[in-house]
Parts: structure tokens; C-alpha cells; sequence
């Protein structure tokens, strides 16, 4: 009888080659942004609506009616604001003004600021955007706070600090009560309840048009669509001026795109992919990691594919491009694919030599050194049926023989051993 014996194949999942990808990713900045503006932390009114509307994906001819929009509009609220005296009070005025002018419903999602003037649809981001160029215009100072999940501003009225909650048109200074003169001529009295946001932080303009897109990616991601963020996490690495959150997002936009390659089992466009990446923003952990792993996989490929001897040399020519780990993996793979494909011939010597020259390198091999005991298992059984029969036809002699023969190849073999101790009675 043949004993069964096993190989342990794939470390790093291969997906089918049939899988369809359409592979678009820009690792070029938008020639819209102009690197200039975002040099400092602090951006001009018109400048930072313009990068807050490329940002949500507007075409420049989107981008100019918006913008031409915004000043009509800041026409229209700045008479509004001349016998008002504290900055809380005309940035009352214009957050009610952009909520009469622009926002009518709330989604947590919609990010866009060009979506937002045409269709009302805000979140917490396009809303304080809007805000934000209002206030630029009005010269009311105005920073911006992010939160793991929420955004929201702060202007400075003389010495103080008032937090404005854009999502609501009763937002500035959260907790205080507030008039508004409704259109019938009543006055109605509101308050928004006063938050203490866990993790605010103070963030700049330039981050605050970044959470436009990583916001944007963010739904992309959703959709599988990891080649589209790339181009939105290079703009953001540029509109960000590169700042360590920026570059991170840019890590795992590029990384995540990389794998849409390796799910096509198209590992070389990975690698050109990433290389490339490299190329223009320097090397990151994040894709040396994924590179060890494309070179893993593209060897391992090749390696299932090709003569056992080639598929040695693949292993030798790319131990460069592998961790330790997973070239001593490979090697030990192309030793057990090489030692199964001449079991299956029932050619058990060269299997059994094929895996004692991967034990001479990997000694450490426990499936090398199982699979070597299994084929010399077999080879002995070869052995034991040959004098079985030599013993059946009468020819003990002969049948002995055979026996001392597979006790040298197989030494110590307890069948041969037993088979020969009952022959020689």
C-alpha cells in the first residue's frame, strides 16, 4: 500500500486571474491647486472656497459659477453686518443667512460644498466651509475644530473664544439662547444645546478642505473603489502641505489601491505600481511590506507553474525582493511541490532526493523532513511487495536479497526487518 503525503501550499492568498480591473489611479496633484496658497495655515477667502470646491470634485467651470455665486451672496449679507458691533453677532447673522441662502437638510455624508449650494444636502464640513468664507469676508476671525466624527468652528470676538455649531442656523455660542425674527414679524427664541466634543482639536484651513476629501474617499472606499482615492489622497498630501496626517492617508490610499493589482493576481503592476509610488513620495513601511508580499506571491506563481529547477532559480533570483522568512518559505515550497510531483509518478528515490537536498538548506523543515519519512515509507513498501512476491514464486533467495537491498536504501525500516527475520528462519 502507498501512504498518503501532504503539502502545505499558499502562505499569502492568490486570487483568480479572471477577476476584471479597470485600474485608475493619478499619483499627480490636481493642476487646479496651487501649491503657493498653502504654503501657510491661514487662507484668503477666495482661495479657500476655490480649494474647498475642487476638493468636492466641481470642473472648473462648476468652481467659477460657485465662486462668482459666494461673492454675490457675500453682497447681499455685508450690508446686513455694518450696525452690528461683536463678531458673535454678525457670525449669528451669517450663519442664519448661508441657512436662508443655501442649506435646507441635513446628511451625514455629504461632504461637497458645490452639492451643497445647489442642492441644500450638508454635513457638518460643507457647512462650516460656508461659514468660514463668510466670515474670511467679513474679517471675523475663524478657525476650524475636527473630532473623530464631527466638525465644527470656533471665531474670536475681541479675547474670547465662541464655538459656532454649523449644522444648526442657531449654532454660534452652543447653550445660548438666541432671537430670531421669523418672517410674519414673531420672534422665536432657540437654543443648541452646549457639547463637550471628546478629541477636538484645532486644525487649520488646509486640513479642513483635506476632511473634504477624506471624506470623499472615505465613500469611495466603501465602494470598492480604492484606485479612485488615490488621486484624492495625492491632492489632499498637496492641499495638507504634507503634514504627517496627510501623508499617512496618503499610505493607506496608495497601499489599498496596490491590493485591487494582487486580487487580479497581476502582481508585477503591483510592484511597478508601488515603485513608482515611491518614486515621487519616497518609501514608507506600509509599501515595503506590501512589496515583500507582491514578490512573495508573484514567485510563489511562477513557482507552481515551472519545472522544479526553474522554479528554484525564480526563488534565487528575487531573494533580494523577500524577507528571510519568506524566501526560506518559498524555497521550502518549491522543494515540496518538486518532491510531490515525482510521488506522483510513484518515483520515490527522487522524491526522497529532492526533499533530502531542501533538508541540506532547510534543516529546520518539519514538513521536509515528514514528507522524506513518508516517501521512504513507500519506497520500503516497494520493497516489501517486490520480495513478497519473489517469496510467493519461491525464489527466497532472491526475496532476501531484495530485502537486504531496501534495508540500504530505507536503513532500519521495521517492515523490511521484520519481512527479512521471517524469511531467513
Amino acid at each position: 500500500m502507498i501512504k498518503n503525503f501532504t503539502l502545505a501550499i499558499i502562505f499569502f492568498a492568490i486570487a483568480s486571474a479572471a477577476f476584471c480591473l479597470d485600474f485608475n489611479a493619478r499619483l499627480e496633484p490636481d493642476p487646479r491647486l496651487d501649491s503657493s496658497i498653502f504654503s501657510v495655515a491661514e487662507i484668503q477667502a477666495e482661495p479657500f472656497a476655490r480649494a474647498a470646491l475642487v476638493a468636492s470634485g466641481a470642473d472648473e467651470e462648476s468652481v467659477k459659477k460657485h465662486l462668482d455665486g459666494l461673492d454675490s451672496h457675500w453682497k447681499q449679507v455685508s450690508p446686513q453686518l455694518n450696525d452690528l458691533e461683536t463678531a458673535e453677532d454678525k457670525a449669528d447673522k451669517i450663519l442664519f443667512f448661508i441657512y436662508e441662502k443655501f442649506l435646507s437638510k441635513y446628511d451625514f455624508y455629504q461632504t461637497r460644498v458645490d452639492l451643497a449650494m445647489e442642492s441644500g444636502v450638508y454635513n457638518c464640513v460643507s457647512s462650516a466651509i460656508l461659514f468660514m468664507y463668510f466670515c474670511k469676508r467679513a474679517g471675523i476671525p475663524v478657525v476650524a475644530n475636527e473630532t473623530p466624527r464631527h466638525s465644527f468652528c470656533t471665531i474670536y470676538d475681541g479675547s474670547d473664544k465662541i464655538d459656532v455649531e454649523t449644522t444648526n442656523p442657531y449654532g454660534v455660542n452652543p447653550g445660548k439662547t438666541r432671537a430670531q425674527v421669523l418672517a410674519n414679524g414673531k420672534t422665536q427664541w432657540m437654543t443648541v444645546p452646549a457639547k463637550d466634543y471628546a478629541g477636538r482639536h484645532q486644525i487649520d484651513d488646509r486640513r479642513m478642505i483635506g476632511i473634504v476629501y477624506c471624506n470623499r474617499i472615505s465613500q469611495l472606499q466603501k465602494k470598492k473603489l480604492d484606485d479612485k482615492t488615490v488621486g484624492l489622497a495625492v491632492d489632499a498630501y498637496e492641499v495638507q502641505g504634507h503634514s504627517p496626517v496627510s501623508r499617512n492617508e496618503l499610505e493607506i490610499a496608495i497601499g489599498n489601491a496596490s491590493g485591487l493589482y494582487s486580487k487580479a493576481a497581476r502582481e508585477q503592476d503591483a510592484i511597478d505600481f508601488l515603485l513608482k509610488a515611491q518614486e515621487i513620495f519616497g518609501p514608507c513601511q506600509n509599501w515595503t511590506m506590501r512589496l515583500y508580499t507582491n514578490h512573495y506571491n508573484m514567485v510563489l506563481a511562477k513557482a507552481k507553474t515551472l519545472p522544479f529547477e526553474q522554479g528554484l532559480a525564480q526563488v534565487e533570483a528575487y531573494k533580494e525582493n523577500l524577507t528571510a522568512k519568506d524566501y526560506a518559505d518559498l524555497k521550502e515550497f518549491v522543494y515540496l511541490l518538486g518532491g510531490q510531483v515525482q510521488a506522483k509518478k510513484y518515483n520515490w528515490r527522487a522524491a526522497i532526493k529532492i526533499v533530502q537536498d531542501g533538508l541540506a538548506q532547510l534543516p529546520q523543515s518539519k514538513m521536509l523532513l515528514n514528507n522524506k519519512k513518508i516517501y521512504m515509507g513507500n519506497l520500503a513498501v516497494d520493497f516489501h511487495n517486490a520480495a513478497v512476491d519473489l517469496y510467493n514464486a519461491g525464489q527466497k533467495d532472491k526475496a532476501i536479497e531484495k530485502l537486504k537491498e531496501g534495508l540500504q536504501e530505507v536503513p532500519g525500516d521495521r517492515t523490511l526487518q521484520n519481512d527479512l527475520n521471517r524469511m531467513s528462519k
